[in-house]
Formats: C-alpha cells, structure tokens, sequence
C-alpha cells in the first residue's frame, strides 16, 4: 500500500474542515490488507510530520481495539463486554449456523500475523506520546490472543529482558503489565496461563532487577526498577501462588523490597522541586516496594486475616510473614519516618503508605508489641505534626475556599494522602489499644494548655480530637468529662478570628454530635454556635464544616430529638445557605444533607417548597448545560456527580411534599 495518500489522509484528521472527509476516506481504506503495515511504518517513520505520526498511532489503537476480535465465529456468550462491542456495531453475535447474512469486518490473519511480530520492536523504537498508543494497542492484542493464538508472546518479552539494551527491557516491561493488568483481579482457578509465564519470567526479573540495583544508579535504572515492582505488586497482591513462589522465594522477593526502602537516593533528586521529586522513578521505587510490603501483610501475612479452611502453604506462610518478617519492616517503616522527624524530605506516599503499614501492625498482636514502645514518639512527633494545618493548607483555604472544600472531602485522599492515613492510623490505634487513647489524650491536654499555642498547633489539637471523639464517646472513663472539654476548648475556637479554626471546631464536634450533654443551654450553644457558622460565617469551608456537623446533629437520639427543636426556628434560612452552598461547590456531600433535611422537616419547609425546586431546577440546568472548556474527564464525571445528587434531591422533595395539598 502507498504511503503517501494514508500520511496525507492522517493529516488531515487534524484539520476541523478536513476531518470528516479524512475519516471518511480512512473508513474504506482500514479495510484493506496491507493497512495495518502501511500505519506502522507511518508512526515509526522518523521523517514523517509527528502530527501524521500521532493520528497514525491513534488510529491504529482505535482499528485493533474494533476489529481485531472475530465476532463472526463466536459462540452464544453472556459476556457483557462482547454483547455491548457486538450491539456497538450491529452484529448478532449468537446468530444460527449457516446464517449468510454480511459479516463483521476482521482484520486478516496476515496483518494481526505481522502486527504481532512487529508490535514490541515497534514499542521499543517509538517515543511518548505514539509509545503510548501503541503499549494501549499491544494490551487489546493480549486481551484477545493470549496465550493460544500468540504463544511466542512470552519468548518475544523474554528476549527483551535478556538484553543488555535497556529500552528493549523497558518496553518489554511496559507491554508485560498490560497482561499482569489482565490477569490481576481474576479468579485463583482462571490465572493459570499467568502463573505458567510467571514461573519463567519472575526469576529473570528478579536477576535484572538486582543487576540494575547493584550496578545503575541512572533514571532510566530507576524507571526499569520500579515497573518490576509494580508487576510483581500487581501479579501478588489478590492471589500467591506457592507453586510459582513458594515461601522461601517470596521471602527473597520481600528482602529486596525492604532493600529498595533502605536505599539512599542519589544525591542530585535534592536539586529537584519536591513535586517532580515525588513523582521521580527513584521514589516511586520505594512507593511501590511499600505497596508489595503492605498487601502482603493485609492479604496474605497474618493468619487472622486469612479466610477458614486455608490450604497449610497459605498459612504457613502467613505464619512466617507474621513472626518473622513483620518486625523488620516495622523497623524499617521507622526508620523512614525518623527522616520525617529530622525535617528531611520523604515523598507524600511514601509517608501515607509507611503509615497504613504501621496501621496493620496496630491489629496484630504480634506486631503490635514490636512496636508499642514506639508509640508515644509516632503521636507526637509524626501523627500530630500530619494533622496541623500547613502554609499551603492556609493559602488554599483563604485563596481557593472552592478547591480546598473539595480536596477535604475528595473520597480518594484516603488513598494517598498522609494526612488521611495519619487519621485513619490515629482512629485505629486509639480503638483497638486502650493504652493509646490516654496516652493521645495526655499529650493533647500538655499541647492545649500551652500559653505560646500557635493557631496552627491548636488545629492539631482539634483535629486529633475530632478523630478520636467517637471512641472518647464510648469510654466511661472519658466521657463525663467530654461536656466541660468541649464547652473550655471546641465552644471558644466555633468564634475564633481564624477562619481555619473556626472549620476544624466544626469538624470535631462531628464526631461528639451523640455526646448526651448534661445541660441542655450547652445542647442550645453548640447548636447555635454551628447554624451561626452556617448561616452568618463569610468563610465557605466554615459553612461546610458546619452544615455536615449539623447533619450528625439531626437524629432519633434524645440529642437529635432536642436538636431538631433548635433547629427549625432557623429552618429556612438554613436551606436557602445550604443550597448557595451547593451552588457554589456543586459537592454531593452537601446535597445529602439537605435530603435528610427535608425528609426531617417536610412539614416546616412546605412554605418554601417552590423556591427549593426553582433554585435547584435552575443549578441543575446549569451543571448539565455548562461546556466543559477543558476536556477535563474528572470534571465531567465530577459534574455527572452533581447532577445525580440534585435529581435524588428534587426527588426527595417531590416524595415528602408531593401528597400535600399545600
């Protein structure tokens, strides 16, 4: 096939006024034996305009990704990826032997032939951004070839790891976790090809990846390392097989890893501006030797963890991770977190996943007495520091109110903040170990009672104690003292000068809101206190803060029963703010408030029923008719989010007030 007329084509895809021609064309001649060839020459051809280049490789993924299953000789399925692909593009994938009617276009034997003995090399050769397209394309051909239709896949990726070229191992990498990626989450009985390569290639890896570690310190060494683990991460995390690393063999493995988090780092990331730091290959090393350390502790290396009826390997290895490895690695987790301490730099993961592996060893006894003598030193020094509130905290909260509401409720931060996992460290060690609890109370009654209390210190202090406050609730030894506290230390700062303060007392007494107070003018001032915030606060994260506390206070408890009382007074003005709240934040969370409180006071909100379903019918509007300028996806889904919340709203209100006939 020609390439000119296919390069000129391709560019004009990039053309608005050509591209509906161009693809046009492009539609009758992909079917063409010889097209897949022609494209791969195109993207690799170095003289060739990039832009031709890019639409080349783009094209391609899209081709394979349509046409590369045979449809036509399927058998009845039931699976829904196939069903939906099938109806995408009108075929009957279950129709009756001997039915003649026009098949599904499939691209040739000779061409998938040549793309499969091309596609690694090909993968090897190209730069990002067309690498990228092509690793995307090479994950579609293992999807639907392997093992039976491409079995000298493996040798291909085994003669790439081989090599002393270290961007054919690279390459070689990238394309091997697609297929550890297709296999990860599948069923124990259905990972057999996978372990069947992986007791061939998993040796190999291992050697290069010691090779490189004794040997290379460049970033592309780094970049080589951490692809390692984060296959092996991927293969190990759901499912051990014993067969292909039984424990002696996956003890070495957790040796290296605990190497990986011992290594120093080379010198020159210093220079680099901490967020590229975080995101360098050598860091991200020691993320995912964390990783590996971590899903093996939760999954695999505590018997108490395991389900009944294990099989002995699996708890025998549970048995050895537990009582003799666990304790090294708590070590070696101190040891990063010492770095910590000394004001030295560690990445933001490796903090939150150094904490989440402390957080398992809190649930173990073993591990537990390994590192209790430690824990006063992790409160104060490494818990309490992640929970003050920092400069960059401080400038967000008075610059971009929008953007901080949003990150503070961003339910995926549990994943991969430090602060987060500091918080989920905290909750977990006070509940499970009583000496905890005192001890963090101790240390917060000392900070609090300081006379040269920075405000930032004092956010600690609040923060901590909103995240222990619903184990404070349940202890008798506490809570008879809760009142007095939080009447001296939460009332004062809800009127704080500091905005920043004023949120985060809303946010600890969240988790007080089923305290039964002694007096009930204390009941009135908190609740007062918190609509103030809501209604009269000019800070947005304040109102935010205050509208979810005042959500916790809105129950069947006696508290809840007395606080409804204070609140319907204010009712109306309440759900006018949380509605410009909305507005403003297009956050789901907020909108879950009002739901409960109309399902709460439908009768009082009948009044204003109209103006509610007006004003949310006009954000609603907004958010489904508003131009996503910057093709971000995460907004849109973000936007799908909100407009779901205010429908599930507005049917809330049609539900409470529909059978009225007001």
């Amino acid at each position: 096939m020609d390439l000119a007329p296919v390069i000129e084509t391709l560019q004009a895809t990039l053309s608005p006024q050509l591209r509906k021609q161009a693809e046009e064309k492009l539609a009758q001649i992909c079917k063409t034996a010889g097209f897949i060839p022609c494209l791969v020459q195109i993207i690799l051809n170095e003289q060739c305009d990039m832009g031709a280049r890019q639409a080349g490789a783009i094209y391609l993924k899209n081709h394979i990704n349509t046409y590369w299953s045979d449809f036509n000789d399927m058998k009845a399925t039931t699976d829904p990826e196939i069903i939906t692909l099938a109806n995408a593009v009108n075929v009957n994938i279950n129709k009756a032997a001997g039915d003649n009617t026009q098949k599904f276009f499939v691209i040739s034997d000779s061409d998938k032939e040549y793309l499969r003995n091309v596609i690694i090399d090909a993968v090897i050769r190209a730069k990002d951004p067309l690498r990228c397209q092509l690793i995307t394309t090479a994950g579609t051909m293992i999807k639907n070839d392997f093992p039976s239709k491409w079995p000298q896949f493996i040798n291909q990726i085994h003669t790439c790891l081989s090599t002393d070229n270290i961007a054919a191992c690279e390459s070689a990498l990238l394309i091997f976790y697609t297929l550890v990626q297709h296999y990860e989450y599948k069923k124990m009985e259905d990972r057999g090809p996978m372990d069947d390569v992986m007791f061939v290639i998993l040796p190999l890896l291992h050697q290069r990846f010691m090779q490189l570690f004794a040997h290379n310190d460049s970033d592309q060494s780094a970049f080589i390392q951490k692809q390692i683990l984060k296959i092996f991460h991927a293969y190990t995390q759901l499912h051990l097989s014993f067969r292909v690393l039984p424990t002696q063999t996956m003890a070495t493995w957790l040796d290296t890893c605990c190497a990986v988090i011992e290594r120093r780092l080379p010198d020159r990331l210093d220079a680099l501006d901490e967020d590229d730091r975080a995101e360098h290959p050598w860091w991200k090393c020691k993320k995912w030797a964390l990783h590996i350390l971590i899903r093996t502790f939760e999954r695999h290396g505590a018997p108490a963890n395991l389900p009944k009826g294990q099989p002995p390997d699996r708890v025998e290895f549970a048995n050895f991770y537990l009582k003799g490895f666990s304790g090294k690695v708590i070590g070696l987790v101190f040891g990063i977190l010492e770095a910590y301490r000394q004001k030295l730099y560690l990445s933001p993961r490796v903090i939150q996943l150094s904490l989440n592996y402390l957080r398992e060893s809190v649930r173990h006894a073993f591990s537990w007495k390994i590192m209790q003598n430690n824990i006063v030193v992790l409160i104060q020094d490494i818990i309490y520091p992640l929970l003050c509130i920092n400069d960059d905290d401080i400038e967000l909260f008075n610059e971009e109110p929008v953007e901080f509401v949003r990150a503070r409720l961003d339910i995926l931060d549990e994943y991969v903040s430090p602060v987060s996992a500091a918080e989920l460290f905290l909750s977990e060690a006070v509940a499970k170990r009583k000496d905890v609890l005192m001890k963090t109370v101790s240390f917060l009654g000392t900070i609090i009672h300081n006379d040269t209390i920075t405000a930032k210190q004092k956010d600690g202090v609040l923060h901590m104690l909103g995240v222990i406050g619903n184990v404070l609730i349940k202890k008798k030894a506490f809570v008879n003292q809760l009142e007095n506290m939080i009447v001296q230390y939460l009332f004062p700062e809800l009127q704080s000068q500091t905005a920043f303060l004023r949120a985060r007392a809303c946010y600890a007494l969240r988790n007080f809101s089923k305290l039964e107070y002694s007096n009930n003018d204390n009941t009135a001032r908190c609740l007062t206190y918190l609509i103030n915030c809501l209604c009269n606060d000019t800070s947005l994260p304040v109102k935010v803060e205050a509208a979810m506390a005042l959500n916790l206070f809105m129950s069947d408890t006696e508290t809840g029963e007395k606080g409804k009382a204070i609140i319907v007074p204010h009712l109306q003005i309440i759900v006018m703010r949380i509605i410009e709240i909305i507005r403003q934040t297009e956050i789901d969370d907020v909108m879950i408030v009002l739901q409960k409180i109309v399902g709460l006071f439908d009768q009082e909100l009948q009044p204003i029923a109209v103006q509610m379903t007006s004003q949310l019918v006009e954000f609603f509007k907004h958010v489904v008719c508003s131009e996503n300028t910057s093709n971000d996806e995460s907004k849109a889904e973000e936007r799908t989010v909100a407009a779901m919340g205010v429908l599930n709203t507005l049917d809330t209100i049609v539900s409470c007030m529909g059978e009225k006939h007001e």
